[in-house]
């Protein structure tokens, strides 16, 4: 007696081939979408833990909070001295001054030499080194950007106009706005510590240790922003970087953290991208505030602004 074969048909191979093809387009973006959300939770989850560092030091350093970058050991135009850290590290950035489990933001073996490490004989290609080499720093969604090790133009930006601007552009003589205490910050809550920044260029990079507010802060003697020090530019302000699925990862100055867009911070609007920046020279118009920035909790110097009790 003859068997007949079994085997699919043209038409069944078509029919199962097209539900295969179906379940993929459903499957790849929810993989894709759940791939992000577990790199910015991972980013958020670093994030915290900065903010706790943040919270440290101020405990062991009198309530103060850190200098975003800091020059002379000592404000005086008449005072020559560099400032130098315990790694032998000069002019170091708001990075180094943060104890983590996992060490400083860079190897300091660079910087640990014998002899008098700021001339230029025998001035190792590495004394000068940005690369950032502790994890804790580095944002996992940045992991294939040129800019993502970098301690200058790298992933967090810190609220340096109103908690640590030690710059001297308002006077030869004093810090722009540092030290400053907790006893300032009546609405730790309410004012952004550090954040996903995105400095200088497309995308992201070049300057964006630095974090602007919306409206940036000329009564905190805030001259220059950015690498070009200009208002002009969009390029020239380091906002807070919508890299997580069109949301920025927020630490505020209590320690905890938020997931938010760009109205919720305060900024007027975005170009491509871009935050648009506002002239604080000019009559104010718009909806800019810097309320999550002040440490008040409110802007007075924001359009129609009531301070808030």
């Amino acid at each position: 007696m003859l068997r007949r074969r079994s085997a699919f048909t043209l038409l069944e191979l078509l029919t199962v081939i097209a539900i295969l093809a179906l379940l993929m387009g459903i499957l790849v973006p929810s993989l894709s979408s759940a791939r992000h959300q577990a790199k910015a939770n991972v980013c958020l989850s670093k994030l915290k833990g900065l903010g706790t560092s943040f919270t440290i030091y101020t405990t062991e350093n009198k309530d103060t909070y850190p200098p975003h970058r800091i020059r002379k050991a000592n404000p005086s135009s008449s005072f020559t001295v560099d400032y130098v850290n315990e790694y032998n590290r000069k002019w170091p950035r708001w990075h180094w001054f943060l104890e983590t489990e996992s060490g400083p933001p860079i190897n300091p073996e660079p910087f640990k030499r014998l002899e008098a490490p700021w001339g230029d004989e025998g001035l190792s290609e590495n004394f000068k080194g940005l690369t950032l080499t502790n994890d804790v720093f580095i944002c996992p969604t940045l992991d294939d950007d040129m800019y993502s090790h970098d301690e200058r133009s790298g992933a967090y930006g810190y609220n340096y106009q109103y908690l640590g601007n030690a710059r001297q552009d308002s006077s030869p003589d004093k810090w722009d706005n540092f030290p400053v205490t907790n006893q300032r910050i009546k609405a730790p809550g309410r004012t952004v510590l550090i954040a996903d920044s995105r400095g200088k260029g497309p995308r992201h990079g070049e300057h964006s240790f630095t974090l602007d507010p919306p409206r940036l802060a000329t009564e905190q003697f805030a001259k220059n922003f950015g690498p070009d020090g200009g208002i002009s530019d969009v390029n020239a302000i380091s906002p807070v970087e919508m890299r997580h699925r069109k949301r920025g990862n927020v630490i505020f100055a209590d320690a905890h953290g938020e997931a938010m867009i760009l109205k919720e911070l305060g900024y007027e609007g975005a170009e491509e991208g871009k935050v648009i920046p506002i002239d604080p020279t000019a009559t104010p118009t718009g909806t800019w505030t810097n309320k999550l920035w002040t440490g008040s909790g409110s802007d007075p110097m924001a359009p129609g602004a009531q301070a808030t009790p």
